[in-house]
């Protein structure tokens, strides 16, 4: 069911607002709140008939790492979910206990405490009323035209201060504040993980116009008493799905939960949760930039994707009829989205436009320039970017765009939230900041955290007759504080290496000397670790060592630093070229090899973010995974044969691992219960490989005692002899 919210009889058209929230999503509902709270007179221009954007629009959880980091509204509005499932059921029932403090929910309950938060702060809420027009005199936003779901005519909606808190940045971009759609180049803001992430050596680091991957993530439910079948869609391709059906066949499950085992992990709460499935690959390019019919279009058809997905399962003639039988235990919840068919009107928009504003947030903030002088609240979600495309090569189709990196919580200025220009909007969800920056605050605790602080700064405004970009830093941080938001990041050395001049190659046989810039140190470094060859194998314990490279190829060199605290920094990379030879070492990660049996995806943690593809067994089906990585060298000559994986106590201690090398085979056991270095990468062994031939490294969890991961596997050349 759709929660209602109240409205005022006051017509839009005859007032003119203090504040004007173009966009009801929960960014925009805790920005309106803020506001009136402080006494500013709010509405809530929602372009569609849902209020609540993702929250109402499918989640059954909310993405949240570190919940300390959550406060103000957004916190309140967890506060608030968890205590209506205690007054509706009990605080011992089974639906207060899942929703886990509130974080967990049903998208009518998120819905209904929304609807019930406006309308005690007296916010005019208005839905079915996309935008038209806006109007910019000098420096400012003076009114915006939108049409009225209602009547069909333009109404004119006039406002001091005015918030864009859509997903896709509508309003900034009819207000002609500039921004981007796709991704940046890895050198343009000297990003380790931006453009392309996969596939030729040639294009690797390029920038484009694509996003991120959308989806639908829309609601099941196992309860009997409220499921409705799931219906074949209008647009059905079962090409599409060819692969589930053969995955399912070829491994003999016999149930959703064995094809999908993070399936306990959906948010489950009263029966219903939110598997965020069917990641509509190459859909979405078009989304950003389009009219409302051709984004409806898009929507239309990723809907039919969804859907497909979950028939398919429930219904192709080449399944096992167990299987179908058992995935049937799941359908659609009859109590939720009533309008339109039980399905979410919300395409999950991950990201779309992005301003380019008064500071433009990278992955460097996110992990060495930490601290803002004004910071608004704390990111703490990881580098989470869904799949982008997928291309073609000689070896096969191939997917690229996703990484899925841990970060340590990093402040966000209130600067990201600014445009340059005009000096009365505020952007609480296409903020300022890269596509890798992006992915990581991209979440509704940390919108509804900006959401606050644009509300209480668009009263500063107000209040001090200003604007948005001029307002009293420390008193909205002062606010904020109050409120339980946290603004300062923990503590983590940042340190950089220094490559020495040498117009981008160092000559093979000659010493170079590198150097460890120290970028935020308030604590003695007591160690530095140093990797020269890609191996992983510590090389230097020197803050400014040199070193001799022997061999002419790209080189993967690598710094981590402990303090006299034991804090370790982030690692940091950096591939240079060494000599004239572009042929460089082989990796190859866990996704681009072969695996056999079900393997989950293991998040690292921030200190481990080396870590690329990273998966584990569960500690499940011993003898049966395996994972075969494979190279075919170019050159002749000596190897080393690095892996990496996540240690941790309690892991195994006797992960298998067979190496096959030009004089034979070579059997190993890896303890991955203590890291075998302090980088993600660590050497097994040298060994002859032979040019154009084909060998494989085998890890499996034969016998294991544990645990145990498995990211990738590295062959670095270390000459000829």
């Amino acid at each position: 069911m759709a929660a209602c919210v109240m409205t005022h009889a006051v017509s839009a058209a005859d007032a003119t607002y203090d504040l004007v929230v173009f966009g009801g999503t929960p960014g925009g509902l805790t920005a309106a709140v803020a506001a009136a709270r402080a006494g500013e007179k709010v509405v809530v221009l929602e372009p569609s008939n849902l209020v609540g954007g993702m929250m109402a629009g499918g989640l059954t959880k909310s993405d949240i790492t570190k919940r300390e980091n959550c406060g103000g509204l957004a916190l309140e509005t967890f506060k608030r979910i968890e205590a209506y499932y205690v007054s509706e059921y009990g605080a011992d029932s089974p639906q207060a206990r899942d929703s886990h403090g509130g974080i967990y929910f049903e998208p009518h309950v998120a819905g209904l405490v929304f609807a019930r938060v406006l309308s005690e702060a007296g916010v005019d809420v208005r839905r079915q009323q996309p935008l038209t027009g806006v109007t910019v005199e000098k420096n400012a936003i003076t009114s915006i035209r939108v049409r009225d779901g209602a009547t069909g005519g333009e109404v004119t909606v006039r406002g001091r201060i005015f918030i864009d808190a859509t997903y896709e940045g509508d309003l900034l971009a009819m207000a002609g504040v500039p921004y981007r759609v796709g991704r940046e180049a890895r050198d343009e803001w000297g990003e380790k993980l931006a453009g392309f992430t996969a596939g030729p050596e040639l294009y690797r680091g390029k920038g484009d116009h694509r996003v991120q991957s959308y989806n639908f993530r829309s609601t099941l439910t196992t309860r009997d008493d409220i499921r409705v079948p799931v219906p074949k869609p209008a647009r059905y391709d079962r090409e599409d799905y060819r692969g589930l059906v053969e995955s399912v066949n070829k491994h003999g499950f016999k149930s959703i939960e064995e094809l999908y085992p993070d399936s306990r992990n959906w948010g489950m709460v009263n029966g219903k949760a939110d598997p965020n499935k069917a990641d509509a690959v190459g859909f979405n390019f078009a989304y950003a930039e389009g009219d409302s019919e051709q984004r409806a279009r898009i929507a239309d058809r990723m809907r039919d994707y969804w859907l497909g997905l979950w028939w398919t399962l429930q219904n192709d003639p080449a399944l096992p009829e167990n299987f179908k039988v058992a995935a049937r235990h799941w359908g659609l919840p009859k109590d939720e989205f009533v309008e339109t068919g039980n399905v979410s009107p919300q395409v999950y928009v991950r990201v779309a436009r992005r301003m380019l504003g008064a500071y433009h947030l990278t992955q460097n903030d996110v992990e060495l320039y930490r601290r803002k002088p004004d910071a608004v609240c704390l990111g703490s979600y990881n580098l989470d970017s869904h799949e982008v495309q997928r291309f073609l090569t000689p070896e096969g189709s191939v997917g690229e765009g996703g990484f899925i990196e841990g970060v340590d919580p990093y402040e966000i200025p209130y600067r990201a939230l600014t445009p340059i220009a005009p000096g009365n909007l505020i952007v609480v969800c296409a903020v300022s900041a890269t596509h890798v920056a992006y992915s990581t605050l991209r979440m509704e605790p940390c919108f509804m955290m900006l959401g606050h602080a644009a509300g209480y700064a668009a009263h500063l405004a107000h209040k001090g007759n200003t604007t948005v970009q001029e307002i009293p830093i420390k008193e909205l941080q002062q606010q904020l504080e109050a409120s339980g938001i946290a603004l300062h990041a923990p503590y983590r050395p940042a340190v950089q290496m220094e490559l020495p001049p040498n117009n981008g190659v160092i000559p093979v046989g000659q010493p170079v000397t590198f150097h460890a810039k120290l970028i935020d140190v308030t604590t003695p470094i007591k160690t530095y670790f140093w990797n020269f060859d890609g191996t992983g194998e510590v090389q230097s314990t020197d803050r400014d060592p040199t070193y001799t490279f022997t061999t002419s190829k790209p080189t993967l060199v690598s710094l981590i630093t402990v303090d006299t605290e034991g804090r370790k920094s982030l690692v940091d990379e950096r591939l240079i070229q060494v000599g004239e030879e572009k042929v460089g070492d082989i990796s190859q990660v866990f996704t681009d090899a072969q695996s056999v049996g079900v393997w989950a995806r293991a998040v690292s943690h921030s200190e481990e973010r080396r870590f690329r593809n990273l998966y584990q067994d569960r500690n499940e089906g011993k003898g049966q995974k395996r994972v075969t990585f494979s190279a075919t060298p170019k050159r002749s000559g000596r190897y080393a044969v690095s892996i990496a994986f996540r240690a941790a106590p309690g892991r195994a201690s006797n992960v298998p691992v067979t190496i096959e090398h030009a004089d034979g085979t070579a059997s190993i056991e890896v303890d991955q219960r203590k890291p075998l270095t302090p980088f993600a990468l660590a050497p097994l062994g040298v060994y002859r490989f032979e040019a154009g031939r084909t060998y494989h490294t085998t890890v499996s969890n034969a016998h294991t005692d544990g645990l145990m991961t498995i990211d990738e596997i590295r062959w670095v050349w270390l000459g000829e002899k």
